[in-house]
């Protein structure tokens, strides 16, 4: 059979070259693949880790910009006003610009993470600043306040409308997160961050019971009279009163009425009627008076718990009370016998981790547990999410908070490396306890949620990543700072309060 003309005289194909060249491109193709997935997995690595993509203010060269939690520039510094991030998880910042400092002027917007204006829809987008009973300033994480033709209204960080722009002003009730004060003609409401309302904008003034917005709120009408609301809105008591102590214990409350103090419960039944005009606390159906330094504990029929010679007293549990006496705290029972010996220089119980802190003469403290025991003694605690971690002689411990022990790895489980002492000398180890790196290190911080671990040789600190590997030779001071945290090149201010990372000493 004839293969046509076509091949008539052509040479053979070369199988070798063929296959020469076959390989060629494929290895060719493998490269160019290759150098894609590298590229890729460079800037995906620490996600794969588990690092949460977080945003975060940057201060350099004089301008402020932003970073993310992989150690990226994603805004460069180019702003002369501080860019305020509300809600780290999400790429929305606030730029302030257009400044006169003669009168005080400015304006606001917000950009994205590509550096594009968003929210154009308004004259000013402005984030909702806050402060807790220490001043540390915070911003409501879901919300932004917005202004059009003049008048204030509310955004959620999407750009839904939550609240319509038709308010002279909107503030925060000061220490309570998602607790929104509207104002319109001189008169105030509350509304939540959904923009439901709680309180309607009929009242001169508002204020939350104990700091605690669960155990609502005193209000004040405009005839200066008192009242008070529950977070659902619903009246407890009608603003008749001369004026309310911010005091609650199982929906009874401290009140001044026709120029008497006494109880006040909400279905109208009343206690120690001119008994409780120097009450400092009430919990458990026992009221505590301050009598011209001398304090008293009554229980809600009149009777006296305890007498008039503690210098101080305050509500413990079970018929616990923690006591001053002759310039000293202890714990008492409400026979008045002593459970906890009069030596502290202040003592107070945290309703949280469910433990008492004594404070020795010497600075220490003596960490108490609900059996009344001391099972430490140590310098002052930082709370971690169930945790707690103190300064010993022999450096940092952890507990939890029944006081039990634990170690960095029970309170840091999502971290990669943990640091470890040997001959006074800090390094790392993996969960396994392999070294990485030696301990030559004067100092260490655990690894933080971005991955990074703070070291200090000689005096300057620097950081290594998760991997072990140097990224910031130690060659900062920092002697200012309260807390020392690395991201990337970038260590966190000085200024704890404005939180924002910087190359500046």
């Amino acid at each position: 059979m004839s293969r046509g003309k076509r091949y008539n005289g052509e040479p053979k194909l070369n199988m070798k070259k063929v296959a020469f060249v076959v390989i060629f491109i494929i290895i060719i193709i493998a490269f160019i693949f290759g150098i894609k997935q590298i590229l890729k997995a460079d800037k995906t690595t620490l996600a794969k880790k588990n690092i949460e993509l977080n945003y975060f203010t940057l201060f350099s060269n004089g301008n402020w910009g932003v970073i993310n939690s992989y150690g990226e520039t994603v805004i460069q510094p180019a702003n002369g006003e501080m860019v305020v991030i509300p809600n780290k998880t999400k790429p929305v910042f606030i730029c302030t610009y257009e400044v006169n400092y003669v009168d005080g002027s400015y304006k606001t917007k917000a950009i994205n993470d590509k550096n594009q204006e968003i929210f154009t829809g308004y004259e000013n987008v402005m984030a909702i600043q806050n402060y807790d009973e220490d001043n540390n300033l915070w911003f409501e994480e879901n919300l932004l306040k917005v202004q059009k033709n003049g008048k204030y209204g509310l955004i959620n960080l999407d750009g839904a409308e939550v609240l319509a722009c038709e308010y002279d002003n909107i503030s925060t009730l000061k220490g309570i997160k998602n607790s929104i004060i509207i104002k319109n003609d001189g008169k105030i409401g509350l509304v939540d961050s959904n923009g439901k309302t709680i309180i309607p904008a009929e009242y001169a003034d508002i204020v939350a019971i104990e700091e605690d917005c669960q155990n609502g709120y005193i209000v004040k009408n405009q005839e200066s009279k008192f009242g008070i609301i529950k977070p659902d809105g619903q009246i407890a008591l009608e603003c008749k009163y001369n004026d309310i102590k911010n005091l609650v214990d199982s929906n009874k409350y401290i009140v001044k009425e026709n120029d008497t103090w006494k109880i006040m419960a909400e279905d109208g039944t009343t206690y120690l009627e001119g008994k409780v005009d120097k009450a400092v606390d009430m919990n458990n159906g026992i009221t505590i008076v301050n009598n011209d330094g001398k304090f008293t504990a009554y229980n809600n029929e009149g009777t006296e718990v305890l007498s008039g010679e503690y210098e101080d007293l305050k509500n413990l549990f079970d018929d616990k009370y923690i006591a001053k006496k002759d310039g000293k705290y202890g714990i008492i029972s409400s026979s008045g016998e002593t459970a906890v010996e009069f030596k502290y220089v202040a003592m107070e119980y945290n309703t949280v981790t469910g433990y008492i802190k004594a404070q020795n003469e010497n600075q220490t403290y003596d960490y108490i547990d609900k059996n009344l025991a001391v099972k430490l003694t140590a310098g002052e605690e930082t709370i971690l999410n169930g945790f707690i971690s103190v300064n010993t002689q022999d450096g940092v411990k952890y507990y939890n908070y029944q006081l039990e022990e634990k170690t960095n790895k029970d309170v840091y489980t999502a971290n990669t490396l943990f640091t470890i002492k040997q001959n006074g000398k800090y390094g790392l180890v993996d969960k396994n306890g392999n070294v990485v790196v030696d301990a030559i290190y004067d100092d260490a911080t655990e690894q933080n949620d971005y991955g990074y671990v703070a070291v200090k040789k000689d005096g300057k600190w620097g950081a290594i990543d998760q991997d072990g590997k140097v990224v910031v030779e130690p060659k900062y001071a920092l002697t200012n700072n309260m807390v020392v945290d690395f991201i990337g090149i970038w260590h966190v201010s000085a200024d704890a309060n404005a939180n924002y990372y910087t190359d500046v000493e």
